[in-house]
């Protein structure tokens, strides 16, 4: 009688089982990280005729995550925390919208949002010849037109003539420009009444300066600047948790890649 040997059998089954256990753990370990995050998509829509809105703002308010529409007005946010979220929708020259949306864990919660019919009125309407700007004026401009935040032009700071950047911001509204202490001027935000200050992070010439003083320039190198009071004003490329941002522009630093 002959015996065969079961030698030959067994090395490729052990093999295989090593081979599926060195797949399937990062495999594992990559669908628990997705399972415990959520995805937001869909269109934004003109209300009136259900048309695809561009550059639309699409932003969740308790995430602090948002993004702009396509030319179909389609948007994708992703990775964020689930649970019951605002998501608001933002357009140049209409009022802003909201929406409660309830985003699962593991899942892509779909939606279709509209624009408000509200218009935004303007009290006076003045016609002006708008400049063609290049280098880092041309994002400024973009912007500057959609409408949130507020900026200050080169045009204003010839004008004006200031001795430090700070002298630019004491007549906006919801800024407070303090005295100066220990060669610093103290600058923030109000927030939410008298008591409430926020102090924005710092960005010069596109890269974040969060122990930055806004005078630590001087009024001669200044060529711009803008002012987010909140994350609903602040652009994407910029989104952080700071409670706001002040972006100072100058006129020889570098030009950052997304402005050229």
């Amino acid at each position: 009688m002959t015996q065969r040997s079961t030698t030959a059998y067994r090395w490729p089954a052990a093999l295989l089982l090593l081979s599926l256990s060195a797949l399937a753990r990062p495999d594992g370990i990559s669908a628990q990280v997705e399972d415990t995050l959520a995805t937001l998509k869909g269109r934004v829509l003109s209300r009136s005729r259900a048309e695809p809105v561009e550059q639309a703002f699409v932003f969740l308010l308790g995430n602090g995550k948002g993004g702009m529409t396509d030319a179909e007005g389609r948007f994708s946010i992703n990775d964020v925390a689930p649970g019951v979220d605002t998501v608001q929708v933002r357009y140049f020259g209409f009022e802003p919208s909201t929406t409660l949306v309830d985003l699962q864990p593991g899942h892509i919660t779909d939606a279709t949002l509209l624009i408000s019919n509200t218009v935004l009125e303007v009290a006076d309407l003045t016609v002006e010849v708008r400049r063609t700007y290049t280098g880092k004026l041309r994002g400024f401009e973009e912007r500057r037109m959609k409408g949130f935040g507020d900026f200050i032009t080169p045009q204003q700071i010839e004008r004006r003539q200031p001795r430090l950047p700070s002298d630019m911001l004491r007549a906006i509204a919801g800024v407070v420009v303090g005295s100066e202490q220990f060669g610093e001027t103290e600058v923030y935000f109000t927030k939410g009444g008298s008591s409430g200050r926020c102090y924005p992070t710092v960005w010069l010439d596109g890269q974040p300066m969060r122990d930055m003083n806004v005078d630590e320039i001087t009024g001669a190198d200044l060529l711009a600047m803008e002012l987010y009071k909140g994350a609903t004003q602040m652009p994407p490329q910029w989104a952080s948790s700071s409670c706001g941002l002040i972006i100072v522009w100058t006129k020889e630093g570098p030009i950052p890649d997304e402005e050229g």
